[in-house]
């Protein structure tokens, strides 16, 4: 093993030195435009071993803080740009955003495991665009209150069912219960009548898509994609061989089966995403045979894209919330108070949203606090760009550092804190809570900038809200042994959250406690 490894960092290091010359050389032809400052490299391997291997987010920041908004790496065959503070992102990403929307060339994820059709890997092009399209149609906030306020609701109520019978395994729960949400909206199904589980397909998949992103020599060095199979060191390739074959067979199983079923018994089916496209694109007589070949490739990719895309967030946003509610008791306080001055004897819904301006807060200062996804997804210059001085060359991948950007000072007071109350104020004419403009929204940037902004932010956001609603509703949630901070615990950022490519929160404890034996009755009344 350890002669396979020097093998396969000999042609590594041999093709670091030849791209890390190539770069140099395009800069000596523009030595008069500085770009942006960062840590000094080393010869032919420039910033290589500068680079985290983990809780990237945290280095990012440390940079932020050495060399300001714009940090500068180089590493064979690729120049970084880091972004640490919002108002860079928003001019770069979103104000010019037309040539930084494509995304870098992700080789073991995109091209070795074949997941570079999914939505978020895409290449900004025409498939890009149609996944766009039909996303935009199918989750617009319109839609998503018409047609999966029911699935959102009953779900949630189903969750608290779980949490009731089994309060220990809250956490798997939820994953278990925003996996059947999704599978549901994307097939019409979560398990087939073969007795398929989706969402344990699903689940199989995201474990292979974490190790993925854990950080191969081949995405900082892509020449050493072209070993052999065979070769000392070349693991990556025959792992990245089979997991393509799981990653693509899993995709098409589902597509295929529901088209299938679409042909054979097509009143049997449900609305789903990808069932309406699809009936919708059968409608379409002017459609060519390459156009129904090229929008079947968009629908099933972007269908099955959802669940890497919503199920994962959407379980760090709640993860969070549940987290905060049992450190800051105030804050939960405020909330059931207005759960039960809106519900009364009722249970919520997702028409009672806009009456409840503090549990928006609530929804917004989770994302905030925990940005699911902290370095978002990478973008790519398409052509050369000069901002503020600094030269910034085509082809570079640019990171947002969003958990930077949640944790600046100068854009919310004491960050590390939990306050919905920071996007609120108090109408005096009529004593109601309203958002104030002045504080940022988180919703401007967690999911995203410019042409690549979460589709699905508006689903996810809504799922993430009636569940919160739900959780509160029915219970008190409490940490253990009076750990929460109004009772003097303290606790760093590290000790809370993995920092990982989906930030979720470490392992904790909570107690849920029955809000009313009266509540307990509804819920099972519903549930059944």
């Amino acid at each position: 093993m350890a002669t396979d490894a020097l093998a396969v960092n000999n042609v590594a290091l041999g093709a670091a030195g030849l791209a890390t010359a190539l770069l140099v050389k395009r800069w000596l032809t523009r030595k008069d435009l500085p770009h942006p400052p960062g840590p000094p490299g080393l010869p032919l391997i420039g910033n290589i071993l500068d680079m985290p291997t983990s809780k990237f987010v945290l280095t990012y920041s440390k940079w932020g803080e050495k060399y300001g908004p714009l940090t500068w790496c180089i590493v064979p065959g690729q120049t970084i740009l880091i972004i640490n503070a919002f108002e860079e992102a928003k001019e770069l990403l979103e104000r010019r955003g037309t040539i930084y929307a494509d995304r870098p060339r992700l080789v073991m994820v995109g091209e070795l495991v074949g997941m570079a059709g999914g939505t978020p890997l895409i290449p900004y092009g025409p498939m890009w665009r149609t996944h766009r399209k039909l996303l935009k149609q199918a989750l617009s906030p319109e839609v998503v209150k018409r047609d999966y306020s029911d699935l959102l609701t009953r779900k949630s109520l189903l969750y608290v069912k779980k949490i009731f019978d089994r309060p220990e395994v809250f956490l798997f729960s939820l994953k278990r219960t925003l996996g059947e949400i999704v599978t549901e909206i994307s097939y019409g199904q979560y398990q087939d009548a073969e007795g398929h589980d989706y969402v344990e397909m699903h689940e199989s998949l995201i474990t292979i898509l974490k190790k993925t992103f854990m950080g191969y020599l081949v995405d900082l060095t892509a020449a050493v994609k072209n070993i052999p199979d065979w070769f000392p060191g070349a693991q990556f390739k025959r792992d990245g061989k089979l997991w393509n074959r799981q990653a693509n067979d899993t995709r098409r199983f589902m597509y295929e089966s529901l088209k299938k079923q679409l042909a054979e018994s097509p009143d049997t089916v449900p609305p789903s995403f990808t069932a309406n496209l699809l009936l919708e694109l059968r409608a379409d007589s002017k459609a060519s045979p390459e156009d129904i070949a090229h929008t079947e490739e968009a629908i099933s990719w972007s269908g099955f894209s959802l669940y890497q895309d919503a199920v994962s967030t959407t379980e760090s946003v709640l993860g969070a919330f549940i987290l905060a509610m049992s450190l800051f008791p105030g804050v939960q306080a405020k909330a059931q108070a207005e759960i039960r001055r809106v519900v009364g004897n009722s249970i919520p819904t997702i028409g009672d949203y806009d009456k409840m301006p503090y549990l928006q807060a609530v929804t917004l200062e989770a994302l905030r606090w925990n940005p699911p996804g902290p370095s978002g997804v990478p973008h790519r210059l398409m052509q050369d760009d000069m901002y503020n001085g600094y030269f910034i060359p085509k082809g570079t991948t640019v990171i947002s550092n969003l958990w930077q950007v949640s944790r600046d000072s100068r854009l919310y007071q004491e960050p590390t804190s939990f306050n919905p109350e920071r996007f609120l104020k108090r109408n005096e004419s009529s004593d109601s809570l309203t958002f104030d403009v002045a504080t940022l929204s988180p919703w401007e940037f967690v999911f995203g900038f410019g042409r690549r902004i979460c589709p699905g932010r508006d689903l996810g956001f809504q799922a993430a809200w009636i569940t919160s609603v739900f959780v509160l509703w029915a219970f008190e949630i409490r940490a253990k042994d009076g750990m929460s901070m109004e009772d003097g615990y303290k606790a760093t950022d590290e000790e809370r959250f993995n920092f990982a490519s989906i930030s979720q929160t470490l392992p904790f404890d909570c107690e849920f406690v029955p809000r009313s034996e009266r509540v307990l009755q509804m819920i099972r009344e519903a549930a059944m």
